[in-house]
């Protein structure tokens, strides 16, 4: 691999051994995926620092970094932890708090910024053709495919390389010859909302090349919901939306392939319809809320009442977010609403003692059914409030 003189200074460890062990790293990865070369980042966005997911070891490897003097080069974000950050939750578990807080004061003593949220592409919007090394599979996804950015699905080791060093190899989705679109995937029109989370479950357990997608939601907020959960069940980091995803960022294959979706196809990822004599989880904000869905929830709540017995309704939002809209947050407690900042249900433990979940989110579905064996009904957002409210 090419290395400029600055990249060797760097692996030569004139910038310290954390910078010159992440370098490594990189070209190393670089080096088994044929990249000739090392590309500068402008921003960094780090997955996997929930303690619930990388425990001691993992906490210990971040403390190394940051006691041997890793600092970021570049604009870094950092995914939820496992922990609510206000102590507002009662579902949430505080088993790990002081651990989780150790590493976010860790990752803090570096330089990166205090976002906790799965969502850095509404808090820095990236640009057409940006490079960036963001972990994160939702956030690589609607980079690449809505924003024409190019990231590939870095694991969390591998972001924190890159923001270390401020450096990604020059392979995979980077490239514009890997960005090209095989299939074309026609969803059913006018699907209803409560189908988006389905469409994506189903694009990512049965395409496997690069896709177009026609009759996608083209609202953010339903897009965001259905491409997470296309990159949860499936390995895609780029599903091209027909008439969104910019263009000049992707290819098109001389042969692509036409693929029919039905709505019947789609039902056997909805789950089971939600009873009156259930204790039920409402669960919105997987991927995290953003403001503007923040608004619309305490504007509907004003006008329910309180929640009907023993029904939850778990909401998780940036720490980003926090300060700003605390009086929002103030308004939903006191509807009865479980809300949880900086952290959500998939990377954090959760007080059980609900038959069924009912949520938005594939990606909560997906994984909500597999790591914690919970019964999950996918709906819409207005309907999984109505699921808790009366």
């Amino acid at each position: 691999m090419y290395l400029t003189r600055e990249q060797e200074r760097m692996i030569n460890g004139e910038y310290g051994w954390v910078t010159a062990r992440a370098l490594k790293v990189i070209v190393k990865v670089g080096e088994a995926l044929g990249a000739e070369k090392l590309i500068p980042i402008s921003h960094a966005h780090v997955s996997g620092i929930s303690y619930s997911n990388i425990g001691d070891p993992g906490l210990l490897f971040i403390k190394e970094l940051y006691e041997k003097g890793g600092r970021s080069r570049v604009y870094t974000t950092v995914n939820p932890g496992c922990i609510d950050l206000l102590g507002y939750s009662r579902i949430i578990s505080r088993e790990y708090y002081d651990k989780q807080l150790v590493i976010n004061n860790f990752l803090e003593g570096m330089g990166f910024k205090p976002t906790y949220t799965c969502i850095p592409y509404f808090h820095r919007i990236p640009g057409v053709n940006e490079h960036l090394a963001w972990g994160e599979s939702n956030a690589v996804i609607i980079a690449n495919s809505f924003y024409g950015a190019r990231t590939n699905r870095e694991g969390g080791p591998l972001a924190l390389a890159a923001a270390i060093t401020g450096y990604t190899y020059y392979a995979g989705l980077h490239l514009l010859n890997n960005r090209v679109a095989e299939k074309k995937i026609v969803l059913p029109k006018h699907l209803p909302e409560d189908y988006y989370g389905a469409s994506g479950l189903w694009i990512g357990e049965n395409i496997r090349e690069i896709p177009i997608l026609e009759n996608a939601p083209t609202n953010i907020y339903d897009l965001k919901i259905l491409m997470a959960a296309a990159a949860a069940s499936g390995s895609h980091g780029l599903i091209v939306i027909d008439g969104l995803t910019p263009k000049g960022t992707y290819k098109i294959s001389d042969r692509v392939e036409k693929i029919f979706v039905e709505k019947t196809s789609l039902e056997k990822y909805l789950g089971e319809e939600p009873s009156c004599d259930q204790r039920i989880l409402g669960y919105v904000g997987c991927p995290h809320l953003h403001p503007s869905e923040l608004f619309w929830l305490v504007r509907y709540l004003l006008k329910k009442s309180s929640p009907r017995r023993d029904n939850v309704l778990l909401v998780s939002i940036p720490r980003i977010y926090a300060e700003t809209y605390r009086d929002l947050l103030e308004l939903l407690r006191l509807r009865g609403v479980d809300v949880a900042v900086g952290t959500c249900p998939i990377v954090s433990r959760l007080k059980n003692g609900f038959d069924l979940v009912v949520t938005n989110s594939g990606k909560a579905a997906f994984y909500l059914r597999r790591l914690h064996g919970l019964k999950v009904r996918l709906s819409s957002f207005k309907k999984v409030v109505e699921a808790v409210y009366s």
